[in-house]
């Protein structure tokens, strides 16, 4: 028989592709992981992992029994649930990475009334745009993943994950409110044409999304600062005079801030918050969590 810490070795290197990283999601050495691949190669009496370049890659047999790993690893899985609901059990970490609009909107609330109903959960909290969350998910370092996914740009899925929409939201030019265009509720992209620009870093998808909205209608914006928070931007429309793109439930952190927020002209950038999940059979903790947070993001509640 095959021993299942084998057999979730060999799982995590065909998920995800390299001993290093099957290592960083089971919380072993490489060469941890090595020595169960070759004791798992003993015992299946053929070579299952073959040198790829600079790492591996599975033989046929390899990926034979990477499958019934797979169907194998996800009937304990089920099981575990199984167990764990005959027992009442909402017990453990829940770990949640999610955009910093999630944590000042609904995350933190979602979590504090999770804990009321259940206090033997242990949230922990990462906030991270989805080009670092959904990395963290699928390689077991996050339970749930908050990511947005705009209309204009929308986030690719990585495979073996669930989505669950927890609310909608829609861009807003932000203006100083001494603003003379900042009367107005709508403004074109032909209007702010001109304007210096307050962005995320360069290199982050937040801040190629601005790129991609703008040059989308006609316009190359001047990006004069790149900042990582959502306060220090208002701060720059505010004292520098700088323009913004944001989503409208950042306004959740403009309290002292001067700004105002004007609708872009039609169609209107649109997201949607997803609450993301890799395990096909969540643990009960983890299920609470996503009612929890869709409980608290008021699925039907219209973007501000």
């Amino acid at each position: 028989m095959f021993r299942i810490e084998r057999l979730q070795a060999l799982h995590a290197v065909d998920r995800h592709g390299s001993l290093a990283a099957a290592a960083e999601v089971l919380h072993l050495t490489p060469s941890a992981v090595s020595q169960q691949l070759s004791k798992l190669e003993r015992d299946a009496g053929v070579r299952l992992l073959v040198p790829h370049g600079r790492t591996v890659k599975l033989t046929p047999a390899g990926k034979v029994l990477a499958e019934s790993a797979e169907t194998a690893l996800d009937e304990l899985a089920r099981a575990r649930t199984r167990i764990d609901a005959l027992s009442g059990s909402i017990t453990g970490p829940v770990r949640v990475g999610t955009v910093p609009t999630g944590v000042y909107v609904f995350v933190t609330e979602a979590l504090t009334a999770l804990v009321a109903d259940h206090p033997a959960i242990e949230p922990a909290v990462v906030e991270a745009e989805p080009e670092k969350s959904l990395p963290m998910l699928v390689n077991g370092q996050l339970d749930i993943a908050v990511v947005e996914s705009w209309d204009n740009m929308p986030v690719t899925r990585p495979p073996h994950t669930t989505w669950r929409g927890l609310r909608d939201d829609t861009a807003r030019v932000m203006l100083p409110a001494g603003d003379p265009r900042a009367a107005a509720d709508v403004i074109s992209a032909s209007d702010v044409a001109r304007d210096s620009w307050v962005s995320w870093t360069a290199g982050s998808r937040a801040h190629a999304w601005l790129q991609h909205t703008l040059r989308e209608r006609g316009v190359e914006p001047d990006v004069r600062h790149y900042v990582t928070g959502y306060a220090t931007q208002f701060s720059l429309v505010t004292r520098l005079g700088a323009t913004a793109l944001m989503p409208a439930m950042s306004l959740a952190v403009a309290s002292g801030y001067d700004v105002r927020a004007l609708r872009l002209e039609d169609p209107a950038p649109h997201r949607t918050l997803y609450a993301v999940t890799a395990e096909p059979h969540p643990r009960p903790a983890v299920g609470a969590c996503l009612d929890a947070l869709a409980d608290a993001a008021h699925l039907d509640h219209a973007a501000p």
